[in-house]
C-alpha cells in the first residue's frame, strides 16, 4: 500500500492506493459533484460509501460537508485495507467493512447510498483497462449489480432516504429505470455527462453493435468516436 496523488472532483488528493483497487473515474467525479450539489448543506447523516475502493468519495464529501457520519464497504480485502487507512488518515468518523454488496450492513439504517459499483456489459468490461485485476460479474447487458442495488438498499435507507446511483449509457438503462419505479417513489435525472468511449474499446466494433442491436447498450457515433453517457440518478424512498 502506498500514497498517490489523484485528480477527483478537480482537486488533487494523496490517497492510500493498492494494486487492484478500482481506479475513480469520471463517473465517481459525476456522483460526488451531483451528490454535493443536492446535499451541500446537511448535516448529522449517515452516508454509506457502497463499492468504496480507497473510500475517495468518502474522503472528499468529509471534507466539504461536515458534522456526518460515513460508512464504506467493498468486496474487495484490498479496497477495505486502503479504505481504513484513509478513513485514519483523514479523521473521518465512521467504519469501513469488508463484504458484497449490502450484506454487511444488517440493523443498519442510512440517510444516503453511493453508489459507485460498476454498471457496464460484462462483455465490454472484460475487455477495458477500467476493470483490470477488478471483477465485473453485472450480465451482458450490464445491470446485474445496479439492480441488485436498487432491490435489496430500500430496506437500508430510512423514511426519505436517497439511493445515488450512476446510469451508464453501456447498460441497458431502460431496464433499470422500469425496476427502479417498482422499488422507489420518486426517481429523478441529476445530469447527463457525455463522454468518448475509450481507445481500447474502439477497436470492438462487431462487439459494441451487436450489444446495441440487442438493447443490452446504447451510444452514438459522432465526430468518427462513439459517444457515450453517464447519468447520475437520485431514487428516494418517499
Amino acid at each position: 500500500m502506498k500514497l498517490k496523488k489523484i485528480k477527483v472532483n478537480n482537486e488533487f488528493f494523496s490517497i492510500y492506493f493498492n494494486k487492484g483497487v478500482f481506479m475513480p473515474t469520471a463517473t465517481t467525479d459525476f456522483l460526488i459533484k451531483d451528490f454535493l450539489k443536492k446535499n451541500y448543506k446537511i448535516k448529522n447523516k449517515k452516508i454509506l460509501d457502497l463499492g468504496c475502493g480507497s473510500g475517495i468519495i468518502s474522503i472528499i464529501l468529509a471534507d466539504k460537508i461536515k458534522n456526518n457520519t460515513f460508512f464504506a464497504s467493498d468486496i474487495s480485502n484490498k479496497a477495505v485495507m486502503c479504505s481504513k487507512r484513509n478513513f485514519l488518515n483523514f479523521k473521518i468518523n465512521g467504519e469501513v467493512k469488508k463484504g458484497n454488496m449490502l450484506k454487511p450492513w444488517s440493523n443498519y439504517k442510512f440517510d444516503y447510498i453511493i453508489n459507485d459499483v460498476s454498471g457496464i456489459s460484462s462483455s465490454l468490461a472484460k475487455k477495458s483497462k477500467w476493470f483490470k485485476n477488478v471483477p465485473a460479474l453485472t450480465g451482458a447487458d450490464g445491470t446485474s449489480l445496479t439492480l441488485s442495488v436498487i432491490k435489496n438498499s430500500i430496506k437500508f435507507l430510512k423514511n426519505k432516504g436517497c439511493l445515488y446511483l450512476p446510469l451508464i449509457s453501456l447498460s441497458n438503462e431502460k431496464k433499470i429505470i422500469d425496476i427502479a419505479k417498482k422499488y422507489f417513489k420518486k426517481i429523478k435525472i441529476i445530469s447527463k455527462n457525455y463522454w468518448f468511449l475509450p481507445v481500447d474499446l474502439e477497436k470492438h466494433t462487431t462487439l459494441l453493435n451487436k450489444l446495441k442491436k440487442k438493447n443490452n447498450i446504447n451510444f452514438e457515433y459522432k465526430f468518427g468516436k462513439y459517444v457515450c453517457y453517464t447519468k447520475v440518478l437520485e431514487l428516494k424512498k418517499n
